[in-house]
């Protein structure tokens, strides 16, 4: 009778183990994408501006939608930190790469609280151009302007304005060099014709 039980309940993990895990972790990820998918529609809702082809990869976390704008086609990163407080807006065909974080608010340490109190805050508004490329871990302080082509290489702390084309990385940060204008040029005015194209046929 014992060894009865046995095979029993050998089979039964057996059955368990190679079948109905697999498939329950299989379900369990379609959920997750179904859940994941619904919170980002819930975000995108909520945003001051929510341009078309706009998409967020998993846990991105936005602070204050409301103030946020994100042109046509910006693609999200995972692990992005967007604090919009202050105002946050991000030109089309922009990419943020993993573990970017922006911030447009700071502690006002000039005020006549502690600075670290949570109402003394300064708001400044952060704004990046068209066709910017920010890379994995990147982050941007209140009050910065990014210009339309810009790269900003990965792990830079952004202090300061960024010019069109210019490519800045490094600590601290600073202009490595200027991108082709000829070439950039074409390739966004051949983006601005395919772009209606696009928006027509889907």
């Amino acid at each position: 009778m014992k060894q009865i039980k046995e095979k029993i309940t050998n089979k039964l993990e057996q059955v368990f183990e190679q079948q109905l895990v697999p498939r329950l972790l299989q379900w369990g990820e379609y959920v997750e994408t179904k859940i994941r998918r619904y919170k980002h529609q819930q975000l995108k809702s909520k945003l001051k501006f929510c341009g078309s082809g706009l998409r967020f990869k998993r846990d991105v976390r936005i602070e204050h939608p409301q103030n946020v704008s994100l042109g046509n086609k910006v693609y999200i990163g995972q692990d992005v930190m967007l604090d919009g407080r202050g105002g946050i807006t991000i030109g089309d065909n922009t990419t943020l790469g993993f573990n970017v974080v922006i911030l447009s608010a700071n502690h006002d340490y000039q005020s006549n609280d502690l600075p670290y109190e949570h109402n003394v805050y300064i708001h400044k508004p952060v704004v990046i151009g068209r066709n910017v490329w920010i890379g994995g871990n990147v982050l941007i302080i209140p009050g910065v302007s990014i210009g339309d082509g810009a790269i900003v290489a990965a792990g830079t702390v952004v202090t300061a304005n960024v010019e069109s084309l210019a490519i800045v990385g490094n600590q601290p940060m600073r202009t490595i060099k200027y991108r082709d204008k000829e070439h950039y040029e074409k390739l966004a005015c051949k983006r601005e014709i395919q772009t209606p194209i696009e928006v027509i046929q889907h």
